[in-house]
């Protein structure tokens, strides 16, 4: 009952998931192997609290995505897991062609391979001395992501400044896990994994979602095939849910993931989920257009104001 298209250009990877013939209140749309959903392991787990550190769920999500991506894909589940989670591509707001063209001082010319990846935890004694808050790249893009979400400055600069620091938090030990950076024009071996490193970060906060974790109560982080794809719902809300468990108790069942439909869906229409609920980094307090826009990448058009 499922039409699916590739994102258009506009939708920022989000969309192109509709409803080839009407969808009843509460059925099952879509069943997805559990091996075939992304969720950290004891390996990831184990790589986001190396050297001591205080792992996330972030980071370790991050490092599972890379260890998909870089790990030789044992069984034909793996590979699979390899190459849906390889094929990512966009990811939160901040890549080369949202800071402007190449000529713009401080625009992507000046990014340490990427937006994320750029600056330091000690840009506000290094640049205070120049008047400016942090590093003018991020400084820069900040103002811009505040005007096109008409956001407060400093709420938009404290966004991108907590992505920042999560970042370099794992940079370190996530970067061993990437075998064989990507192909880059500039940067060491090293920098380029680090960099690797900031583009799965960015692409699993586009993605994340919670799932029940099963007998023992609470919530695991994961990213979901299909459901990442979804479009962000308007003002009526989500017409899908995540199940983590079958619901009627079909033998088996408990190793798939269920897509319900939360009401009735129209023929032709967009199966949506609401990004606002997904699991946001620690220290993140931004809200409304500009975490839509920022964490998830979402444009203009799938952003819903209070008042509407």
């Amino acid at each position: 009952k499922l039409s699916v298209r590739p994102p258009l250009p506009e939708e920022r990877g989000k969309g192109g998931i509709l409803a080839a013939a009407p969808i009843s209140c509460m059925e099952t749309i879509a069943r997805i192997p559990r091996g075939l959903v992304l969720a950290p392991c004891d390996a990831a787990r184990a790589a986001a609290a190396a050297g001591g550190r205080d792992p996330t769920w972030a980071s370790e999500l991050t490092a599972a995505a890379l260890l998909a991506m870089h790990e030789s894909g044992a069984n034909e589940q793996a590979a699979a897991l390899k190459e849906w989670v390889s094929s990512w591509e966009a990811g939160g707001w901040g890549d080369g062609a949202d800071l402007g063209n190449d000529e713009v001082r401080w625009g992507p010319r000046d990014v340490t391979g990427s937006l994320l990846a750029t600056g330091s935890d000690n840009d506000a004694a290094i640049y205070s001395k120049f008047r400016m808050p942090c590093h003018p790249v991020v400084h820069r893009a900040g103002l811009g992501l505040a005007a096109l979400t008409r956001a407060d400055k400093s709420a938009a600069l404290a966004a991108l400044q907590c992505r920042g620091s999560n970042f370099r938090a794992m940079q370190d030990p996530l970067a061993a896990l990437v075998a064989a950076p990507a192909a880059r024009q500039t940067g060491s071996p090293n920098e380029r994994r680090r960099w690797d490193v900031a583009d799965a970060l960015s692409r699993v906060l586009s993605r994340a979602t919670t799932l029940e974790a099963g007998e023992g109560g609470g919530e695991v982080f994961a990213v979901v095939p299909l459901h990442e794809r979804l479009a962000h719902c308007g003002a009526r809300g989500e017409n899908t849910k995540l199940v983590g468990k079958d619901p009627v108790g079909r033998e088996g069942g408990d190793a798939d993931v269920l897509l319900v439909a939360t009401r009735d869906i129209a023929e032709g229409e967009a199966l949506t989920r609401d990004y606002t609920r997904a699991p946001r980094l620690p220290g993140d307090t931004s809200d409304g257009p500009l975490r839509l826009l920022l964490q998830f990448g979402l444009p203009p058009a799938a952003w819903v104001q209070p008042d509407e």
